[in-house]
């Protein structure tokens, strides 16, 4: 018996029809438009955005590309404050998109910064992957090992554009004036790149 219901024996066609109840239980709507809510717009989703997601997930029969597309008609996704932190392989991709190549040995140090944040690649702790939750990569530690990835790619990096125009390019009107004074007041471009990617704005996502 499952979820109050008997399936009669019959191999394969017994776990399908079984799967197919779980699938379309409203149990199933709830939490696959919560993890979407979560992971876009905020560890803690607007219970309005969650329901209307798994409305359109009950509605569509779990069609994850209507889901997507309902996401990003949110109001919410768009209002909510920025305050999702970048997971670390967002942060390295994020960095090295930002900062270019760097050394030939690029793909081994991308991989060993990942593995002192905590997220080795294609490694999870378990079937249900790394966690998305700000406060899983928020810590002291945490943050401190960004700033030195953030120094190192910006002393490696090559020829570096002006920072100043790479912070309108790469944050653009989020960035806070505090953030805009300090890469203003840079001593060098290297220096500049380093506190663009350090900025509490290139953190999050």
């Amino acid at each position: 018996m499952l979820l109050g219901k008997t399936y009669p024996a019959g191999g394969m066609g017994q776990a399908e029809a079984a799967l197919n109840d779980i699938a379309r239980h409203p149990a199933t709507a709830q939490h696959i438009a919560t993890a979407f809510a979560r992971h876009f717009i905020a560890d803690d989703p607007p219970p309005a955005a969650v329901a209307r997601l798994a409305k359109v997930f009950a509605k569509s029969d779990g069609d994850l590309r209507a889901l997507a597309m309902a996401l990003i008609d949110l109001p919410e996704a768009w209002s909510t404050p920025m305050m999702k932190l970048r997971s670390p392989l967002e942060y390295v991709v994020a960095v090295r998109r930002a900062a270019g190549p760097g050394p030939t040995n690029v793909p081994n140090q991308s991989l060993g910064w990942l593995n002192t944040l905590g997220e080795p690649l294609w490694q999870p702790p378990g079937p249900n992957g790394f966690s998305d939750r700000t406060d899983s990569w928020a810590s002291a530690e945490g943050m401190k090992v960004r700033l030195d990835i953030a120094w190192q790619a910006a002393r490696q990096a090559g020829d570096i554009s002006n920072p100043n125009d790479m912070l309108d390019a790469l944050i653009g009107p989020s960035a806070s004036p505090e953030t805009r004074q300090a890469i203003a007041r840079a001593e060098s471009k290297q220096q500049g790149l380093a506190l663009l990617l350090m900025a509490p704005e290139f953190q999050r996502r």
